[in-house]
C-alpha cells in the first residue's frame, strides 16, 4: 500500500484503513463466480457450509498485511 504523505499523520491510519477495505471488497467480488459455482455444483450444501467455505477461500486469496512500522510502546 503506498504511503499517502500530504495527509496530516492523524489521517494516514484512517486512509490505510480505507484503502484495505476497498482492496478486501474488490477480492471479494473476484471471488462471486467461485462462489456462483460452488452453489451450482453442491445444491444440498448447507449456509452455514457455504459461508465457512467461503470466507475460507477468502482468506487464502488475501494477500499478508504489511506490518511493518507499527508499533506502539507498552
Amino acid at each position: 500500500m503506498t504511503p499517502v504523505y500530504h495527509l496530516p499523520p492523524e489521517q494516514r491510519r484512517a486512509h490505510e484503513f480505507v484503502a484495505q477495505f476497498n482492496a478486501d471488497e474488490q477480492l471479494w467480488r473476484n471471488l462471486e463466480s467461485k462462489r456462483r459455482l460452488r452453489r451450482r455444483l453442491y445444491p444440498r450444501m448447507s449456509a452455514k457450509l457455504r459461508k465457512q467455505l467461503d470466507l475460507l477461500e477468502f482468506a487464502a486469496a488475501r494477500p499478508p498485511r504489511d506490518c511493518v512500522g507499527r508499533f506502539s510502546s507498552l
